[in-house]
């Protein structure tokens, strides 16, 4: 037994547990991407197994603290962020099994004091001679699991068993002719009292239904005022008013008498003056079939074997998630079994009242800027009455229950509020985050603790590297073209316009012009000209520019089927001679295609058709909402091209402007032109000036597009780390060669660079209104920023740091210019308008800069480990050890901004939509890396994984979790992170060559540390 013990308890069974842990909660990603939230749930995150593991792991930590004696004063700082991790599990137990959540659905005016449960259940009601007993039971059905339902209920001496036979998921119903059948009508009708719209519907025989303000039956019914249909050889209809039969073919109207039988039949109206019926086909004998259909919104459909006795009856119930269902009753004489399917209403000690819903848009634009409502809480147990504005990130809290604002209906008359109740769980695991986030930050200043031990051990040699990097870079030049531009003055003073973007934000033409003409020419200018000369003059002269080769081509079959050479084409290129559309077929069969079965042809094809239509709405003006409507300030902006619903001398200079600037130019009447521009620049404050920004912004956002700062930074970082590091290789080699004066010029111009960096950053943020880390390129932009101050952080230790974070920097910069990433300033979505932005996304991202960081620095280690021979061994062997002491604590930190950064990222989800944690694949995928990452920094206890080529390889692949969390999540998972995802993209071919490159190090690497390297030992800390 205690060996068992010892072995359940050991280091080793925790990293095969943690490794366990990170890999299963993985591929429940992928699962639920696959098979739907219930698959993953069910087969991992619910399953048994899962709590099992979680269980002894928690166990095994506990033991670890105890066997290491954390609880000793000099390593408080480890103890409480590992105490904490067992304070958050006892909380997520909490929340698991006593928290639950649901919706709230109000309509404006009307009070509830109800919650629709997320969870569903099976609702089992037996009623005998005036009573009743319930039996409730949460089930969740998925399409990878077979899901049992089996009771036997008793009321008196009856007793009833219940077996659910059959579950169809969204279910599709159809009627099919079949002998053992009964009768079935299908029939449509438009009501005039008391129906809205056209209805479909079936009627079995011996059923009612009640349309408005009739009622219909067939079969038998003693109902005077019902109307009946019958069945015996004909299909027969009998009505307590007159009816009219009217044929679909045409002709005269056939009267038929109240209260007789008259045969009826198929295609035929009959009128009764409140309803009209259509019978759309009659089955004599006809059963229901049930399969599984393709509307995620469709009912499921539950069919159980209802028993008592030696007597089976069938019963099929309708129902779905986040619906109340429906029940249906069969009877066996005295006893009636209800049966439904669906979410369980849960009664509040409280009620509230939805005054007013209100819902705001970004001017001109259908994107919400936020949306609230405005609602009153009714307490008369504590004698309350509160009136509250709920909002995204501002939750209403009442009595352990938290309100959030969640959606809306579509006539914007009604709100759904999501609401969570789990005081304690949540009290439980923040308290778990506080001293986590506290432990950490102590054990990076505890002289005591590993991070410092590293640290000093560190100072005591010399850092010297050796590092092979090569970026290539194409620099692209173009000769003059003989083309008409407008003067680069004017196309500045043009530039100082406001105009309102697509997305409703107000911007200087400026930025409008940078962002449209790199993405129709792919580059920042066209041939040296600045971007807003190229766009006024496409504006001001559309017949000459349609011919100028502007719209980038970059696939070669599609520019020889254009019949152009080179890598541009005209807009008229694209044109036949009959004006048609060149890419119209071509372009309906790319899209009708899944992007995962795209070609590279497909794929140019889109991008070219996009940059063909932006030139369009250039040419046409359509960009140009640069008008203020004089009758709606706050609304759209008019562009010359609008249609306006007002007269006078504002449409006459709305129309006309532009036009009248276009011949000014073209005549070379600057003067002219100047006073044009400077009265659209009038007409804007006068009208428009409560939305319009600052002239400060205005100055600022025109500066930095002017700039470019990050596209000029990321070419000097590559070369100055790659420089930097080739001296370093030289030095290694010939250590007499000096490096002092090298090293402090790099610092020098990296300082510059680092401050210009984040002077783009500030401007950025102060442009946009909100911190610059809310899409791909601003965070890509701070991941840069975070990896240089990093190597400055570590540059006292290593001038390697310095090197390889100007490298990481640069390459950073570098993607963040690639084509697939969108530099443009844009509106936040509501669920970001939260200080929380700033907090969260900074922290996770400045950890993978460090992280970023310890893989590079492991990857130079690979290298110096392939370098190795028997004459230098002893001197790499050195810088290695040095270097893997960098990484560990790069490591170190980067782990806790990680950890800290998503447990806060908890804390913003709970404040947003109502639940600190849900699985969501980003979340999953943030956790995966913390597992990942926490087993590389605890490998020195394990034995057979405690070297230091162990750890170098390891620091190099496990980044491979946070390009899965920060990339790949974005395309190939669907989530509540994932705000525009599509359909899953190839992965991209360079990334098996990096898979194959590293591989072949590692291997290299691994043969000569087998060879010429000893492990030396190290203090433990």
């Amino acid at each position: 037994m205690n060996k068992f013990l010892k072995f359940v308890f050991s280091m080793q069974t925790m990293g095969v547990l943690i490794i366990l842990f990170a890999f299963s909660i993985g591929i429940a990603t992928f699962i639920e991407n696959d098979f739907g939230t219930p698959a993953a749930k069910a087969l991992v995150y619910n399953a048994l197994w899962f709590e099992i593991m979680l269980s002894i792991i928690v166990a095994n930590l506990i033991a670890n603290i105890i066997k290491y004696k954390l609880y000793k004063r000099e390593k408080w700082s480890v103890f409480l962020f590992h105490a904490a991790f067992i304070i958050i599990f006892i909380g997520s137990a909490v929340t698991r099994y006593i928290g639950y959540e649901g919706n709230m659905h109000i309509r404006e005016g009307q009070t509830s004091n109800q919650i629709t449960s997320s969870e569903s259940f099976i609702d089992v009601i037996l009623e005998k001679n005036g009573k009743h007993i319930r039996e409730s039971e949460q089930i969740a059905f998925t399409t990878v699991t077979e899901t049992k339902y089996n009771e036997e209920l008793a009321i008196g001496d009856s007793k009833v068993e219940i077996n659910l036979k059959t579950f169809i998921p969204n279910a599709k119903t159809t009627l099919m002719q079949s002998a053992g059948g009964a009768p079935v009508l299908e029939m449509v009708s438009v009501g005039n009292s008391g129906m809205s719209g056209m209805l479909n519907f079936t009627m079995e025989y011996n059923g009612m239904r009640v349309l408005g303000n009739q009622m219909l039956a067939f079969g038998n019914n003693s109902n005077s005022k019902a109307i009946v249909f019958d069945y015996t050889d004909s299909l027969r209809m009998k009505s307590p008013v007159p009816v009219q039969e009217i044929s679909m073919m045409g002709g005269n109207p056939i009267a038929m008498e109240a209260n007789e039988w008259h045969v009826v039949s198929s295609q035929k109206l009959y009128d009764t003056g409140d309803i009209k019926l259509v019978i759309k086909n009659f089955y004599p004998s006809a059963v229901f079939k049930y399969m599984q259909g393709e509307d995620e919104n469709a009912p499921s459909i539950l069919v159980f074997d209802v028993k008592k006795d030696n007597t089976h009856k069938e019963l099929i119930v309708k129902g779905q998630n986040n619906y109340v269902g429906d029940a249906n009753t069969v009877s066996f004489g005295d006893v009636n079994v209800s049966i439904a399917y669906g979410s369980k209403i849960i009664d509040l000690p409280f009620s509230i009242k939805l005054n007013d819903f209100q819902l705001e848009r970004y001017p001109g634009s259908n994107s919400p800027s936020s949306f609230a409502s405005e609602v009153t809480l009714y307490d008369t147990e504590k004698s309350l009455e509160k009136d509250y504005r709920i909002y995204m990130n501002n939750i209403l809290k009442h009595n352990g229950f938290r309100f959030f604002q969640a959606s809306y209906d579509t006539d914007e008359k009604g709100t759904i509020l999501s609401v969570n109740h789990d005081y304690w769980g949540m009290m439980t695991t923040y308290f778990g985050y506080a001293i986590m986030m506290l432990g950490m930050a102590w054990s990076l200043f505890n002289k005591n603790s590993r991070f410092k031990l590293l640290g000093k051990q560190s100072r005591k040699i010399k850092t010297l590297t050796v590092l092979a990097c090569l970026i290539g870079s194409g620099i692209f030049s173009a000769s003059a073209q003989d083309f008409k531009l407008v003067p680069l003055k004017q196309a500045k003073n043009f530039g100082e316009i406001i105009v309102q973007d697509k997305g409703g934000r107000f911007e200087p033409m400026n930025t409008l012009a940078s962002d449209v003409i790199r993405k129709i020419t792919k580059k920042g200018s066209f041939h040296g000209y600045p971007s807003e000369q190229i766009f006024l003059s496409m504006v001001t002269n559309p017949q000459e520019w349609q011919r100028v080769p502007i719209i980038k081509v970059g696939d070669k079959q599609l520019a020889n089927e254009l019949g152009i050479s080179g890598k541009y084409a005209s807009f008229m290129d694209f044109l036949t001679d009959q004006s048609q559309y060149k890419l119209s077929k071509k372009v309906q069969d790319s899209y009708s295609k899944k992007p995962v079965h795209r070609t590279k042809y497909d794929k140019e094809i889109i991008l070219v058709d996009e940059r063909v239509n932006i030139s369009y709405m250039v040419f046409t003006g359509d960009f140009l909402k640069i008008f203020p409507n004089p009758n709606d300030n706050l609304g759209e902006w008019l562009a010359p091209t609008t249609e306006i619903n007002f007269t006078g001398a504002d449409s006459l200079f709305i129309k006309k402007s532009v036009i009248m600037l276009g011949q000014a130019l073209y005549k070379n009447d600057l003067s002219d032109a100047d006073n044009y521009i400077t009265g659209i620049k009038q007409y804007q404050k006068k009208f428009g000036s409560e939305v319009m920004p600052s002239e400060g912004r205005q100055k600022i956002e025109i500066l930095y597009y002017d700039i470019n700062i990050f596209k000029r930074l990321f070419p000097y970082y590559l070369a100055i780390g790659f420089f930097l590091v080739i001296f370093l290789i030289v030095h290694i080699l010939k250590p007499a060669f000096p490096i002092r004066w090298i090293v402090r010029i790099a610092i020098v111009v990296l300082a510059a660079g680092f401050i210009l960096h984040t002077g783009g950053l500030a401007a950025r943020w102060y442009i946009s209104g909100h911190a610059p880390w809310s899409n791909g390129f601003e965070t890509m932009t701070f991941i840069a920023w975070g990896c240089l101050l990093a190597g400055f952080i570590f540059a006292k230790i290593s001038d390697l740091a310095l090197a390889a974070t100007a490298i990481l920097a640069g390459l950073a910069l570098f993607v963040a210019h690639l084509s697939w990433m969108s530099p443009e300033v844009t509106n936040l979505v509501p669920v970001l308008k939260s200080y929380w932005l700033t907090i969260h996304v900074a922290i996770i991202t400045s950890s993978y800069s460090f992280l970023a960081l310890a893989t590079i620095l492991g990857l130079i280690n690979l290298i110096l480990f392939s370098l190795q021979n028997k004459d230098n061994k002893n001197r790499l062997k050195v810088n290695i050890n040095n270097l893997t002491r960098i990484s560990e604590m790069t490591m170190t930190i980067g782990l806790y901004f990680l950890t800290i950064g998503t447990f806060l990222g908890g804390i913003w989800a709970n404040e947003s939509w109502g639940r600190y944690w849900g699985w969501d694949p980003k979340e999953t995928w943030a956790l995966v890396s913390i597992l990942v990452y926490s087993f590389v920094l605890h490998m020195r206890f394990i034995p057979g994984l405690k070297s230091i080529y162990t750890f170098n390889i390891a620091s190099v692949w496990c980044y491979s979790t946070i390009l899965m969390t920060y990339f790949g999540v974005n395309y190939y998972l669907a989530g509540m992170h994932s705000y525009a995802k599509g359909d899953p993209v190839p992965i991209p071919i360079w990334v098996y060559y990096s898979i194959a490159i590293v591989l072949a190090l590692s291997l290299m690497a691994y043969y000569n540390y087998k060879k010429y390297n000893i492990e030396s030992k190290e203090i433990e800390a």
